[in-house]
């Protein structure tokens, strides 16, 4: 059991606080006494004290150890969380002691059963500190379970409390009585936190009560057969998709297998499970496998195959040349196998500036100066971005794909694993895979590298040096297939990547160059018109910083 000097000792005397503050409220609704409100309001300020005394003593505890390790400070963080909910609680009972003073009728507060809702809680206050100490997983998912019970109750009593107000009786008292239902269920939401904080302390990730589980029973169904109190969770990144990510393996031996999971929107993970499943197909071992698929309402969570290796944006960052140079030709030859393996002789339409649309609001956002109309950047006029989109779109009808091919919809320089033990090369991130221009792939890898917000010049020129060449071979490779409207569609794509990327961009300065680098190629998008698109040229100074 862990012990944190005197830390333990009051958090315990708070929790037994909050218990009886529950009694006491449930006492109160059976039999509205004086001095049981006078009591609640006394417990309360112990409470408020109580909780002050811990979070001082965290603090200090944090101040003056010199060897405080990771789970300490999650378990300290946890009990900050805890005591303030727990505290939250003891809150909620005085308002309800408030709203009980003032209602003139208690009977009409008897004639709805209020004890259902004190069993949960009680039950989850009496697990709070075994929960924590012990590092129970299980007495925190049952704390957690509280809020859902609470719920239910509430929905029950609510649907009651209206159908009594459309009766047009007593008003006034059945908002009081609603409102201490309210309270009630409020307090389900806070045992709700208590839970996720002990959880965290436990895996030493935040994970939400429906994530634990939905990845719990992934678990479950997989070949990562540990009591999960035994495994450990890193990195539960948070991608621009909205999916969060992280890995699982034996805490016990971190060289055992490993697991990645994905939480996130049901539909999005679906199609990446079926674009998996496709590009297995089509190039086998090239993509994660999927190992359990497990949906739960709207999300959803997918467990897959770990890879080893690292990005090519850490590759960029700090790899040897050789290295970088040996990825870099591993990407172009793997890219050049599918495109050819996977071409069809039939023409795609281009929706670069249809991406870009559904994207503008984002960026508008984030840079409301971009919306001005006719505004003029270190005496470079720029023309209103939406005019010039609406007469680029004229431009894309005449710009078709000559064939289509399959491409992986997000090559981000972060979607691709290389490594380089075994020269061996994966692509994640696979939901908008289909069969597409290979020229989306192209800009979306280019302005991934340009948009590193790194200004060494010795970085950089590794940098540019990187997207020219990728752009280079691209242009070799569109040359082979006797695609002739190749720069212009890849301006097209450019265009799109280096606007819709100011949206993750929050210096006004680079996100400016890329602005203008979007509107440059507009403009001689549209200054092109009325000519053959096959002599249209794209200067590759567009890609260098």
């Amino acid at each position: 059991m862990l012990s944190f000097d005197g830390i333990s000792n009051t958090f315990r005397f708070t929790v037994v606080q909050v218990a009886k503050q529950l009694e006491l409220t449930r006492r109160l609704l059976d039999h509205p006494e004086p001095r049981l409100i006078k009591r609640i309001r006394t417990a309360d300020d112990y409470i408020d004290t109580q909780k002050n005394m811990i979070e001082s003593q965290c603090f200090s505890l944090l101040r003056r150890s010199t060897a405080v390790d990771k789970q300490m400070v999650n378990t300290l963080r946890a009990l900050n969380t805890i005591t303030i909910n727990l505290e939250r609680i003891a809150d909620f009972s005085v308002n309800i002691a408030r709203r009980v003073e003032s209602m003139r009728e208690s009977a009409l507060l008897r004639k709805f059963d209020h004890r259902p809702y004190f069993e949960p809680l009680i039950a989850a206050a009496g697990r709070i500190v075994d929960a924590l100490f012990e590092r129970d997983a299980t007495a925190a998912l049952s704390i957690c379970h509280a809020d859902a019970e609470l719920d239910r109750l509430y929905k029950q009593d609510f649907s009651q409390v209206i159908e009594e107000l459309r009766a047009g009786r007593d008003a006034e008292q059945l908002v009081g009585v609603l409102l201490v239902f309210h309270y009630l269920e409020r307090m389900g939401d806070s045992m709700l936190n208590i839970g996720e904080a002990i959880l965290f302390a436990i895996i030493g990730e935040r994970v939400k009560y429906s994530q634990y589980r939905a990845l719990q029973q992934s678990l479950a169904s997989s070949t990562v057969e540990e009591r999960i109190e035994e495994i450990e969770i890193e990195g539960f990144w948070g991608t621009r998709s909205g999916c969060r990510i992280g890995t699982v393996h034996e805490r016990a031996a971190r060289s055992g297998e490993r697991v990645v999971y994905k939480q996130g929107n049901f539909e999005k993970l679906r199609a990446e499970q079926e674009s998996i499943e496709r590009w297995e197909r089509i190039a086998p071992g090239l993509v994660p496998r999927v190992m359990e698929f497990h949906r739960d309402d709207a999300d959803a969570t997918l467990l897959l195959e770990y890879v080893d290796g690292s990005t090519f944006q850490e590759l960029l960052l700090s790899a040897e040349p050789a290295v970088l140079d040996r990825a870099l030709e591993l990407i172009e030859s793997t890219l050049r196998r599918l495109w050819c393996s996977t071409r069809r002789p039939e023409p795609n339409p281009s929706d670069f500036l249809a991406q870009l649309a559904s994207r503008i609001d984002d960026v508008y956002t984030v840079h409301p100066q971009f919306r001005t109309p006719d505004i003029e950047i270190s005496s470079v006029h720029v023309a209103r971005l939406e005019d010039m989109l609406s007469a680029a779109q004229d431009v894309e009808r005449e710009l078709p794909a000559p064939f289509r091919v399959f491409i992986h919809g997000d090559l981000n320089i972060d979607n691709i694993i290389y490594d380089h033990l075994r020269h061996k090369l994966h692509f994640i991130d696979l939901h908008r895979s289909g069969e597409a221009d290979y020229v989306q792939d192209a800009s979306v890898f280019a302005v991934s590298v340009f948009r590193l917000p790194l200004f060494v010049r010795k970085v950089r020129r590794r940098l540019d040096g990187a997207a020219t060449q990728f752009v280079g071979w691209v242009r070799d490779f569109a040359r082979s297939q006797h695609d002739a409207t190749f720069d212009a569609r890849l301006a097209l794509g450019l265009i799109r990547s280096f606007v819709t990327s100011t949206r993750f961009e929050f210096s006004r300065r680079f996100s400016k160059t890329m602005f203008l680098r979007a509107t440059y190629l507009l403009e001689r998008l549209l200054a092109h018109r009325g000519n053959a698109w096959e002599n249209f040229s794209l200067p590759d100074e567009i890609l260098v910083y």
